[in-house]
């Protein structure tokens, strides 16, 4: 039989801290976010890239041939003898084939520029994943353990009844009075509680502040990290990368 979400959230006793540092998902936000602040600008250097080199040396056999077909067709005509005038022509004929390699260098510029992009948006998309899913485990974990109150709640209002019907009533004035003092017992065991819920409540509301003006790219004070449970190392990790992406 298929379990209910609440036995599931309270199957197992959740940790009574969380931490991000053991999280794979923080791991990696933080390596992909260090990445993309490490990323070089981008520059083009036709000498490194490997699709130009190919290109210019078939140039440039492509004008080697060209000039020695201009050679060899003038020494036909003239008994074997090159003159200037041939020179001159094969010299041209081996430019025509450099002009056109020069032609084609804006083109490999941008296939460079088009694959860096590519990389970066990449990375970006890897780092956003990650905060998601990041966030999805925080979100669980804070699940478990706003579930795992509600059920301490529950047993012990269940046994301090269980307790007040077990009572011995044959001496109404005295069990009056202690009837009295149980009251004020539960009331401070629920205001208790109460206290306890509202701070795993305050501590979901200051994680989603604190991640939206990270995602923002401001500063976070420590005292809303703190409450958020967020790394200080993690958090500035964060705002770095969004407050470059938006300048």
């Amino acid at each position: 039989m298929a379990k209910k979400k609440e036995e599931w959230l309270t199957e197992a006793a959740p940790d009574e801290t969380w931490n991000s540092t053991d999280n794979a998902w923080y791991q990696q936000a933080m390596q992909t976010a260090q990445a993309l602040l490490d990323r070089p600008a981008f520059s083009y250097d036709p000498a490194a890239d490997p699709l130009y080199r190919t290109a210019k040396d078939q140039y440039l056999r492509q004008g080697r041939r060209a000039m020695e077909d201009v050679l060899g067709r003038t020494a036909s005509l003239t008994g074997g003898y090159a003159s200037s005038y041939a020179q001159t022509q094969a010299s041209q004929a081996y430019d025509d084939q450099l002009t056109r390699l020069s032609a084609l260098l804006p083109d490999y510029y941008d296939r460079a520029r088009a694959a860096y992009d590519r990389e970066t948006a990449a990375l970006r998309d890897e780092l956003g994943t990650a905060i998601g899913l990041y966030d999805k485990d925080y979100q669980v974990w804070l699940d478990r353990q706003s579930a795992r109150e509600r059920q301490t709640e529950a047993d012990r209002k269940a046994e301090q009844w269980e307790r007040q019907f077990s009572e011995d009533h044959d001496r109404w004035a005295a069990e009056f009075a202690q009837a009295a003092e149980r009251w004020a017992a539960q009331q401070a065991a629920s205001e208790a509680s109460l206290a306890h819920s509202d701070q795993a409540n305050a501590r979901s509301y200051a994680y989603r502040m604190a991640m939206l003006a990270l995602q923002q790219g401001l500063s976070v004070s420590d005292a809303l990290l703190e409450t958020a449970g967020i790394d200080k190392a993690y958090a500035e990790s964060i705002r770095q990368y969004y407050y470059n992406l938006h300048h």
